[in-house]
């Protein structure tokens, strides 16, 4: 599994030398006097730690909002990272987790402002010391605030070190330095080798038909096979390479009543897209974050009950879907929502899910899919936990989906910033949903431009999928890439497609003056011609992946 370094390229960096602005940050000192505090708690050093020889130890509390924090001189308007070690000493009777949260005091003459930065829902004490954290952008206006650790249920004692909060720079040329990542790991060499080539006036023409980086989006099933809808049809069709259906294989739809599942409408969607060349994702196996994401009969039903409808479930769309789907997303949202946990009571069910998926098809790659992790800091430490977990575990999961639905006014440090960590879990990322939200064209197509640049630009992305792109048929209007009644492109749609066609696109003429043509192109699939004063006499097809590409053209 390849592990992906990101600190040596970073766009923004965590000052150098280290400018920690808490006090007593890995809780060395067995004094708290002037650094941390514990409201309605009580706070003991532990030689029980994660780092060093002692931790903070919460107990005695009585207060749910708020208990152990510190309060920190911070500038108006910069950026921060904060992140520490958690470790719970016992659970409360009755849950399954416990959600650690981090919470920011912003306080300015006498106006107070409380935030919810970060939440772990699924924090457990068999998870031992884990990670939380954020990254915020201090309001005009304030010169300190103070951090928080919260969990509601009181009985609760934890412990914490390895605690910091230190400023992100932002690096002004992060583009240009992008851009030139984009060139080291998105391209590669290609070599022609001509072979018994006589005379002159020779040219090569190097085409790309396809591009390793996955560009694509959510389609609506009936209406990508419906005639009435054709300008609909070709904007996907000539400007995006991979597919998702937006509902029509979730559970809800493709078995309303029990015992009658029917995938008819959604197989002739994928057929349709595979037989147009397009790469299909699953979207979703598993949905439990709302009372309208799992079927209502599954209401009612004791735990085997449950499970082995579960299982059936799996096995009815396999039974339609194998070998035509590239993904699937196993248990979508699974940190906004536990129903499948709590109808159950195997709270190990999302590694659990992964198993039954990957036993009934064993090539399909897997995934977790998941929202407010980079669009917002919330969730991102502990999606990145998640997912660590699980491949530590030995669970059957290829890579991690983030849903990324945005505006134009997103701080692009700390979506890099959000990346970086998630990808500290060592898997390959997919932005699965992704939408800029702005109604100003102009803006939104600078911000799109910026948002993809950084996402083709991060080596532990793959691929990036839009979710929608036309206003008459899209989740959030004013993200639309194209509008009308014929599809035409916006400002917006005209500067995705000026980088998916050309910037990010290899397509060379090149004149053949001895045996051997260089360049370099965007890795994935390539038609080659070979051309005599204008005539075609020799046509190859080749592919460039890492390592580069020699293709040998051996004429007669």
């Amino acid at each position: 599994m390849i592990v992906f370094l990101f600190t040596a390229w970073s766009m923004f960096l965590l000052t150098d030398g280290a400018a920690e602005l808490l006090k007593n940050p890995d809780f060395e000192s067995t004094s708290f006097s002037g650094n941390w505090i514990c409201s309605g708690c009580t706070l003991s050093s532990s030689t029980d730690s994660f780092h060093g020889n002692h931790s903070g130890k919460v107990t005695q509390r009585t207060n749910a909002g708020i208990g152990l924090g510190q309060t920190v001189a911070v500038s108006p308007g910069h950026t921060y990272v904060f992140s520490a070690r958690v470790k719970l000493l016992n659970m409360a009777p009755g849950h399954m987790f416990h959600n650690v949260q981090l919470r920011v005091k912003e306080s300015a003459h006498s106006h107070t402002t409380h935030v919810n930065a970060s939440t772990n829902p699924k924090t457990r004490r068999e998870n031992g010391w884990v990670e939380v954290g954020f990254d915020f952008t201090v309001s005009p206006g304030i010169h300190q605030i103070s951090i928080f650790f919260a969990i509601n249920e009181q009985q609760v004692n934890y412990m914490v070190d390895d605690a910091s909060f230190e400023e992100l720079t932002y690096d002004a040329n992060w583009k240009s330095e992008a851009n030139s990542r984009i060139t080291s790991i998105r391209k590669a060499p290609i070599t022609v080798n001509f072979q018994n080539l006589h005379g002159s006036g020779y040219t090569v023409e190097i085409q790309q038909t396809g591009s390793k980086f996955a560009f694509g989006s959510v389609v609506d099933a009936a209406m990508i096979v419906d005639s009435v809808h054709r300008p609909y049809q070709q904007f996907f069709y000539d400007n995006f390479e991979w597919g998702v259906l937006g509902n029509a294989l979730k559970w809800p739809q493709t078995e309303p009543v029990q015992g009658h599942p029917n995938l008819d409408n959604a197989m002739i969607a994928v057929n349709a897209l595979r037989a147009k060349g397009k790469k299909m994702r699953g979207h979703n196996m598993f949905w439990g974050n709302a009372k309208y994401t799992h079927p209502r009969w599954l209401n009612g039903m004791n735990s085997s009950e449950i499970i082995q409808s579960m299982h059936t479930h799996i096995n009815d769309v396999i039974s339609h879907t194998r070998g035509t789907l590239e993904h699937w997303d196993v248990y979508n949202e699974n940190l906004h929502g536990i129903y499948f946990e709590e109808s159950t009571g195997h709270v190990n069910i999302t590694k659990e899910m992964f198993y039954w998926v990957h036993h009934a098809e064993r090539g399909v790659k897997l995934f977790l899919n998941d929202f407010a992790v980079a669009s917002s800091s919330k969730m991102t430490t502990a999606y990145k936990n998640q997912a660590l977990t699980m491949k530590n575990a030995g669970v059957p999961i290829y890579g991690i989906g983030i849903q990324c639905h945005t505006n134009a006014q997103l701080n692009i440090s700390s979506l890099k910033y959000r990346l970086d960590k998630i990808a500290e879990a060592g898997l390959p990322i997919w932005i699965t949903e992704f939408t800029v939200e702005e109604s100003n064209e102009a803006i939104k197509a600078d911000a799109l431009e910026d948002m993809l640049t950084l996402f083709i630009s991060h080596p532990a992305v793959e691929g990036v999928l839009l979710w929608g792109y036309w206003d008459g048929r899209i989740w959030i209007p004013e993200s639309a890439l194209a509008t009308g009644h014929n599809v035409e492109p916006n400002e917006a749609g005209r500067r995705y497609l000026q980088l998916y066609h050309q910037t990010w696109r290899t397509n060379e003429t090149l004149h053949v003056t001895g045996n051997y043509v260089y360049t370099t192109g965007f890795k994935g699939d390539y038609t080659l011609r070979l051309k005599h004063s204008g005539h075609l006499v020799r046509t190859q097809h080749f592919t460039l992946d890492n390592g580069g590409k020699t293709v040998n053209v051996k004429m007669p």
